[in-house]
């Protein structure tokens, strides 16, 4: 069976409540027993001492004096609720007074006096589910042998919980549980209301409702679970955005080599390039190179992003990764006439993945490659945490408009191709743990600047 959240609180709220109810009073009643006994018995031992006394003073002048001394024993002990009795040295009873108040027979304590065996001292008897404190005390003569035994007694069980301190005790009881249904009710509604809101704004960010919100005001958990809730949601939209305009992206990037792929096919069926056949053999042929080009970056950038562990990590020097990129385009850049230089690159080591690497600074060279007029510089240098590499070219520098575009897919400035290049060199950075930047030149000249930063293995 399904219980909700505020069954479960009210049930827990209530089996706590009596719980603690119990074992309080079972400790009440303990300590308030333990407390009444010891009361009882200092104060039985006190009047005992006193009454031996008395009695042993006039045991030469018994019966009549003794007589005398016991009546007025009597008299003294009705005020004080106590009950007496007195055995000879056979541990038969000899007189009692006032055990009218107490729920047991003279006799029922001569008898229990007896199983003593003559011990004396502050005793707890228990007898029809009563409780009594019973003082015993030895009368000796003049040569020390005992020839009495008085035992003074108290029923203490009246002084602990009666039927109305109980009746108050679990009438507060069921006040307080009263009390913590009632709160556990309250805070349940509140708590039930929130989830149910959460539930139902989960299943709208399931149904790709963005758009429709659901004000929850708590300052706790749940507040802070909303809060995160929210957040997730705007990351799936920007997220199912980002795909929407990726798939209209590369849709478009795809229609165009496939079209013109498309016309000059059409245009060599009917025969309208006949003349210039080989010229159009040669243009598929180049659309055909960009389009499987296209595909092989949205793959490549597919599985950098997607794919776990796809780096294989090795250490790998920092010139090797220089050098490596250099080498890949060296031969595009004499052609245009362009130097690529090796600046400073310190001398580092780093765990990383060197062929990916590569590409990101082949791909930065084939933009600057663009852009330069004669140069792009190359240069790495340690700080404290990893590595700094920065590829500098001679060029005309970024605009205000394609600053903020510069690693989106698919954004291409004046002269660019499809968009990716940079695009994968962020997402090779960011593989690595690392960062990528861009920005204009700051030593008066024109260019562009690339800083690319990769950390070192932690340790």
């Amino acid at each position: 069976m399904k219980y909700s959240i505020k069954t479960k609180l009210i049930l827990s709220y209530a089996v706590i409540i009596f719980l603690m109810a119990g074992i309080s009073m079972s400790f009440v009643s303990l300590f308030s027993e333990t407390y009444v006994v010891r009361e009882a018995g200092d104060r039985l031992r006190q009047y005992a001492d006193r009454i031996a006394i008395s009695l042993a003073s006039r045991q030469t002048a018994m019966p009549i004096l003794f007589d005398f001394v016991w009546n007025s024993i009597v008299v003294d002990i009705s005020e004080k609720n106590y009950s007496i009795a007195l055995m000879n040295e056979n541990g038969e009873l000899v007189r009692s007074s006032n055990f009218g108040i107490v729920d047991i027979p003279p006799e029922s304590v001569a008898e229990f006096v007896s199983a003593k065996n003559g011990q004396t001292g502050i005793f707890v008897m228990r007898e029809n589910r009563n409780t009594f404190v019973v003082c015993t005390r030895n009368m000796k003569n003049a040569s020390g042998d005992p020839y009495a035994t008085i035992a003074v007694l108290m029923q203490v069980d009246r002084y602990n919980f009666d039927n109305l301190l109980i009746f108050l005790f679990f009438a507060s009881v069921i006040a307080a549980s009263a009390i913590a249904v009632a709160s556990a009710v309250i805070f349940s509604g509140q708590l039930t209301r929130n989830i149910r809101k959460l539930q139902k704004r989960a299943e709208m960010i399931a149904n790709r409702q963005f758009d429709d919100t659901i004000e929850i005001k708590s300052n706790d958990e749940i507040g802070d679970l909303a809060n995160s809730i929210d957040e997730l949601a705007k990351s799936i939209e920007e997220y199912d955005k980002s795909q929407k305009v990726f798939l209209q992206n590369a849709s478009h990037e795809l229609r165009t080599p496939l079209m013109s792929i498309r016309g000059y096919v059409e245009g060599l069926k009917d025969g309208i390039f006949t003349k210039n056949a080989d010229e159009v053999y040669e243009s598929i042929l180049n659309q055909t190179s960009r389009l499987e080009k296209l595909v092989e970056d949205v793959l490549y950038l597919s599985k950098i992003e997607t794919t776990k562990d796809i780096l294989q990590l090795s250490p790998v020097s920092t010139e090797e990764i220089v050098d490596e990129a250099i080498e890949r385009v060296d031969g595009i850049a004499s052609a245009k006439g362009i130097r690529i230089v090796k600046g400073e690159v310190a001398k580092e080591e780093l765990v990383c993945d060197g062929d990916h690497l590569a590409t990101v600074f082949t791909n930065l060279f084939s933009n600057a490659l663009r852009y330069a007029k004669s140069t792009i510089v190359i240069e790495a240098c340690s700080v404290e945490n990893g590595v700094i590499f920065t590829v500098t070219d001679d060029g005309p520098g970024f605009t205000d408009a394609d600053m903020p575009h510069l690693f989106e897919r698919f954004y291409k400035g004046s002269t660019g191709k499809h968009g990716l290049g940079l695009a994968i060199v962020k997402a090779i950075a960011v593989a690595h743990k690392g960062t990528v930047e861009a920005y204009n030149r700051t030593d008066g000249q024109s260019g562009a600047v690339f800083e690319v930063f990769i950390p070192r293995e932690k340790q």
